[in-house]
């Protein structure tokens, strides 16, 4: 009986070192992999607790030693799948700041040449607090004319 404690024992541990080095290499895969390796190791891990139950009935404790590793694996696992969200997020946000670049408008009329942010800076400062803006620029009047929540008005370009 004691025999096979320590063959269950031995089992299982051997059986968390490997779910651990899956893990480990988990971070290199995709979250999927990781998922997939995951659920293996958590199987195999209920099949070996499982399997000790019924051979003795001391391997109630072993059980709830099975249980705490278990836990700790889940913790592993959980933390894994983290760090990879975490970096997959990260490489997202990196590739969207790549991805944009600045845009600059300008609008050219006979001598006339006024930025588009200044148009939009200037309308926001004469309608202030709105929470929709329209506005179209006539270039030939030299002026920008806007609705702001139902509200008309124009500004000087």
């Amino acid at each position: 009986m004691a025999e096979t404690k320590k063959t269950t024992a031995a089992t299982v541990k051997a059986d968390i070192a490997k779910t651990a080095a899956e893990l480990a290499e988990g971070s290199k895969k995709t979250a999927e992999e990781v998922k997939k390796a995951a659920t293996k190791a958590t199987e195999a891990v209920k099949k070996t607790a499982a399997s000790a139950a019924k051979k003795t009935t001391a391997t109630k404790t072993a059980a709830k030693k099975t249980t705490a590793k278990k836990a700790t694996a889940t913790k592993k696992t959980t933390a894994a799948k983290k760090t990879t969200a975490a970096k997959k997020t990260t490489a997202t946000k990196a590739t969207a700041a790549k991805k944009e670049a600045k845009v600059s408008v300008n609008i050219q009329y006979a001598e006339l040449d006024v930025k588009l942010d200044d148009i939009i800076k200037k309308v926001k400062k004469a309608q202030k607090d709105a929470k929709k803006y329209d506005i179209y620029v006539k270039p030939e009047d030299r002026k920008a004319y806007y609705v702001a929540d139902g509200i008309y008005g124009d500004v000087e370009l």
